[in-house]
């Protein structure tokens, strides 16, 4: 290849990555904006995982069982 198709590459990914930036700031802002709205405050993935596997089960524990 030669240096100047491997420059226009770049700048072509480059500007690639610029707009995929650009649009995750945006779904981010517009995330915090829907938290907000609710009055809820998100958990997060880990915090919501170990609860998840923290709590016992209450289902297992009430089970009907037939004679």
């Amino acid at each position: 290849m030669k240096i100047k198709e491997i420059n226009s590459d770049i700048e072509s990914r480059m500007k690639d990555f610029e707009k995929i930036r650009i649009k995750l700031k945006a779904d981010i802002k517009k995330a915090e904006a829907k938290k907000t709205a609710s009055g809820k405050e998100g958990k997060g993935l880990f915090k919501s995982i170990s609860e998840f596997f923290s709590d016992t089960p209450k289902a297992t524990a009430q089970q009907n069982v037939k004679k």
